[in-house]
């Protein structure tokens, strides 16, 4: 069940690389997973272009998918990716998980690096004494610096804490989707 671990964070439309593109939901926890949604009034056509995105910040993507787009799904998503397909059988909605998701390792240093607001990637150079003679240079520099000298596994967890810890950003959600 999404949403029940109390350390994690549920968010609609969160935006990456500045607002290029959005995924539907993102849960934070430790991880980043993401979820897109297509609607049986959506067409598969952008997907191709979200997926180079999304596998650079989300470690688990799942597409959650009318029953109608599931036999093109299944050609196009990466392996990687979970499976839902979602409809209404005897006028009652389902959803089923074709396949979970599973871990992906393409995650990109500078595409995790501008989730951070510009605070925030400075409160990070500090913490790793790279902060000297940065204080007032644009948030583009800041994100490269962090890219070059931090391991995507050290941006992964200060980036996941503070999406999960931020203030006045996006109201708390309480999601609960039950997968049978």
């Amino acid at each position: 069940m999404l949403g029940e671990n109390p350390n994690s964070r549920v968010v609609d439309e969160l935006e990456l690389l500045r607002g290029v593109v959005r995924v539907d939901v993102a849960v934070i926890s430790d991880t980043l997973h993401g979820y897109e949604i297509k609607s049986a009034s959506d067409n598969l056509i952008r997907l191709p272009n979200q997926q180079v995105h999304y596998r650079k910040v989300f470690e688990k993507m799942t597409l959650v998918a009318d029953e109608k787009h599931v036999e093109h799904a299944v050609k196009i998503v990466p392996d990687c990716w979970g499976l839902i397909t979602v409809g209404m059988k005897d006028g009652k909605p389902f959803a089923n998980e074709i396949w979970p998701a599973r871990r992906s390792y393409e995650l990109d240093p500078l595409a995790m690096a501008q989730l951070l607001w510009r605070e925030e990637a400075l409160e990070l150079m500090q913490y790793f004494d790279l902060n000297y003679g940065y204080a007032s240079k644009p948030r583009k520099v800041l994100w490269q610096v962090l890219a070059n000298n931090l391991t995507v596994e050290q941006l992964k967890a200060f980036v996941c804490f503070k999406l999960k810890t931020r203030k006045g950003w996006k109201k708390k959600k309480r999601c609960r989707i039950v997968i049978k």
